[in-house]
């Protein structure tokens, strides 16, 4: 609970930040429908915060309630370095989930090395996860379970360059904002974007995830249509 209470806080400082500044972050809000053999459908609400401290280093804050009874809290810190051709990148990023209908609590950070272009983005890296079950029993049958040094990736192509008003990117990867998923049960995306203001700009994403093998959540976000809209400042 440690990891928990800190993202709480780092998250706090964010959105404190963010309610001061006036320039260049943006603030998006989501709403999405999902499905799976597990839990049936469910419905997603999601809030996403930018914050471009500077044009050598961005964070995000990532949280999520689900009628299917999880909470996520995500953070993402990226140095990044600007090259002849494209942008090189350091990601770093801490998740918990709360799954409260399963009783079980999970605590991940990622560590991945990004190169993205006008049409493509790419990562590779590792993450960790430790899975805490609750009620908590130190020594017993109800003990944590630690996952260290999980390979993470995500490739992304987009049709027009990143920064178009409008566009259409589709990417595989086995991480998201709201979740890390073992390398072998990848996630495909499609997502795309229209601003019809300055301001104003709005979302539209599916996920599809395979029910996958060897697996704790083996049907966990099967399917998930999403739609929201962003004001950048």
């Amino acid at each position: 609970m440690i990891i928990m209470k800190k993202l709480v806080v780092f998250l706090a400082l964010c959105l404190s930040v963010v309610a001061y500044s006036q320039s260049r972050y943006s603030l998006a809000v989501h709403a999405g429908y999902g499905h799976n053999l597990t839990y049936g459908s469910f419905a997603n609400f999601d809030i996403d915060a930018y914050l471009p401290i500077n044009p050598y280093f961005e964070a995000e804050t990532n949280l999520r309630a689900s009628t299917a009874n999880c909470y996520t809290i995500g953070v993402q810190m990226r140095p990044k370095f600007a090259l002849p051709v494209g942008e090189l990148f350091l990601e770093d990023r801490l998740m918990a989930n709360w799954i409260a209908r399963d009783h079980v609590n999970e605590f991940m950070h990622a560590l991945s090395l990004g190169y993205r272009m006008q049409y493509v983005s790419a990562q590779l890296g590792f993450f960790s996860r430790v899975i805490v079950p609750t009620p908590y029993e130190r020594n017993s049958d109800n003990g944590s379970i630690a996952e260290p040094f999980k390979l993470l990736y995500r490739v992304e192509a987009f049709v027009r360059p990143e920064t178009s008003c409008w566009n259409l990117a589709v990417a595989i990867s086995n991480v998201d904002d709201h979740m890390m998923e073992r390398p072998w049960n990848p996630m495909l995306y499609l997502r795309a974007w229209y601003d019809v203001h300055e301001h104003w700009r709005l979302h539209l994403a599916g996920k599809y995830k395979n029910a996958g093998m060897f697996h704790m959540n083996a049907h966990y976000y099967a399917s998930e249509v999403r739609v929201g809209a962003e004001y950048r400042f």
